[in-house]
């Protein structure tokens, strides 16, 4: 993985960034989550390319009202920034509750790109790259769940 690159300060709003991101998940907030987003941001979590803020707003809204809970955690990642634009990799972690008693565990790498917009970083895309999804005693599938593609590189690009 490279280095991060980019001023300490734009660096630690990036993490701030992913951050704001899994507690907008966390807390199931719809208006914080659509925050970290550029107004014409691409999300992709395997079904298919989602564009613009308010069209992501409403795919979030939608997952969402799959689960009775949900904790993301972000873990390790970096950053390289140029100017107003770049991009990272950040892996997570996700415990799930649906609404019908199924306890789900997801892990995965995002793969981003990101924007200085006037008032902070933004994210420009996300892309999700499955690792597993399925039961907490990872007794369920490595890889992409059933239907969903694998969109994002397995492997640093460059």
């Amino acid at each position: 993985m490279p280095q991060a690159t980019g001023s300490a300060d734009d660096l630690d709003q990036i993490r701030a960034l992913v951050h704001r991101y899994c507690d907008a998940v966390c807390c199931n907030d719809h208006e914080a989550f659509a925050a970290t987003w550029a107004e014409d941001g691409r999300w992709e979590i395997g079904r298919g390319p989602v564009i613009g803020r308010t069209a992501i707003a409403s795919a979030f809204a939608t997952a969402m009202g799959l689960f009775d809970s949900v904790i993301q955690l972000a873990h390790q990642g970096t950053a390289i920034l140029d100017g107003d634009r770049g991009e990272g990799r950040w892996y997570m972690t996700e415990y799930t509750r649906t609404l019908t008693g199924r306890n789900l565990f997801y892990v995965g790498a995002y793969h981003d790109t990101y924007t200085r917009a006037a008032d902070g970083w933004r994210f420009a895309s996300r892309t999700l790259n499955w690792f597993y999804q399925g039961a907490p005693d990872l007794t369920g599938a490595f890889g992409p769940p059933a239907g969903y593609t694998a969109s994002a590189p397995a492997v640093w690009p460059g």
